[in-house]
């Protein structure tokens, strides 16, 4: 038994550990993780989640919309007047998670959230890894880890695009579905639809456009028309707020990126408007070529989508995780060499210390993980067959 591990897997495995003790004790973190030792909820993202499904429970989901309201829940569910706000950017739909996730105490609440997202976002690198030690190496990314300590839904949406993309070539229905249910955040999707249909896969395109077409339906009726027509202004807030910001660090983007450099906010847009572009034409481009890997297109995919979206935090980039594990998949059957190996553990780096500077280091650790896959793609890697349960992957050394 001892001869099958091998030094990567017990790297992996003793970081993971790290990180669920550092979760555990609050290693870092002086009140504690979820909440204080009075019980109080630590000022943190998932009290902006938690108080939009009570709102919603309490019969008003439009107050989720309204900044005051909102922002009045949330200081009256951490006893302060003064603390922080954490807006609410998203669908209606996804206030039925929220409902359902305010019908517990705030402690249990947090903890079922983070568990629950995590163990779908473990089991979508299962379904797509094809060794142990792959999946310990991708369980262990930082991006993952931190998503857990803020209680965001980085794991969740990395979960969808996993399943959607390991999915389609077999079960483009299911597929389809997943790839629907992550319009919760739909600017973390704007490449897929190019690819879906660039590719062919005309059955996903469809299942995925029902299923938002059902979740509309559907929160319309639960929840009223009111929060779908207040959604739009709080988009405009939080646009603005992205705008203004002087903490340009946390915006893991282009623009970001370019912001934090010092150039004015037209130019950052303009460069994050060439971004998209670029990444739309490599995705259209590439999806439609029958003879590159399908592993290849899916971790392009993956980590394009990370490079898109111009209103992306650090616990998005868990998707980037999904994009290494189709990397370290399609090295399974190519092989890694130094360069892969050293840009895999440098972006997974850069992650972790996104906070310890001015510039948004995470966006930098996604063009690298870009970077290696177009670098193999130049190589001409052609259609890979199909790998099967029992092969083992030959990538020594990742993802610190």
């Amino acid at each position: 038994m001892f001869k099958t591990i091998d030094k990567p897997s017990v790297f992996a495995a003793a970081l993971i550990a790290f990180w669920a003790l550092a979760l555990a004790t609050g290693i870092g973190t002086p009140k504690g993780w979820i909440a204080d030792h009075h019980g109080i909820p630590i000022d943190g993202d998932y009290v902006g989640l938690y108080t939009a499904g009570e709102l919603a429970l309490r019969g008003a989901p439009g107050a989720a919309y309204d900044a005051e309201r909102h922002k009045a829940a949330q200081r009256q569910l951490r006893e302060d007047p003064n603390g922080g706000f954490y807006p609410w950017p998203y669908p209606p739909s996804f206030l039925f998670v929220a409902a359902a996730l305010a019908t517990m105490p705030y402690y249990l609440s947090m903890l079922t959230w983070v568990l629950t997202t995590f163990a779908a976002f473990a089991a979508a690198l299962a379904r797509i890894t094809v060794s142990r030690r792959d999946l310990l190496l991708m369980l262990a990314t930082p991006a993952a880890w931190l998503n857990l300590y803020v209680g965001q839904n980085g794991a969740l949406t990395a979960a969808l695009i996993g399943f959607g993309l390991v999915l389609l070539p077999a079960q483009p229905v299911a597929a389809g579905i997943c790839i629907g249910l992550l319009s919760l955040k739909p600017h973390l999707g704007l490449l897929i639809p190019i690819a879906l249909l660039a590719g062919g896969y005309f059955r996903a395109f469809a299942a995925a456009v029902l299923t938002v077409l059902a979740l509309v339906i559907s929160s319309v009726v639960v929840f009223g028309a009111d929060p779908w027509l207040a959604m739009p202004y709080q988009l405009e807030r939080v646009t603005a707020l992205v705008k203004t910001t002087n903490l340009t660090e946390k915006i893991q983007s282009a623009f970001g990126l370019a912001r934090s450099l010092g150039l004015s906010i037209e130019c950052a847009l303009w460069i994050q408007a060439a971004v998209v572009a670029a990444s739309a034409g490599l995705i259209g481009w590439l999806w439609s070529r029958r003879t590159v890997s399908f592993d290849l297109k899916a971790a392009a995919l993956a980590a394009a989508l990370t490079l898109a979206s111009p209103y992306q935090f650090v616990y998005d980039l868990v998707i980037l995780t999904i994009a290494q594990a189709f990397l370290l998949r399609h090295f399974a059957r190519t092989r890694a060499d130094r360069i892969d190996i050293c840009g895999l553990e440098l972006a997974n780096i850069l992650v972790f210390l996104f906070a310890t500077t001015r510039v948004p280091l995470g966006i930098v650790g996604g063009m690298i993980v870009m970077a290696l896959i177009l670098r193999h793609l130049r190589h001409g890697h052609r259609a890979d067959p199909q790998l099967t349960a029992s092969r083992t992957a030959t990538f020594p050394l990742a993802g610190a």
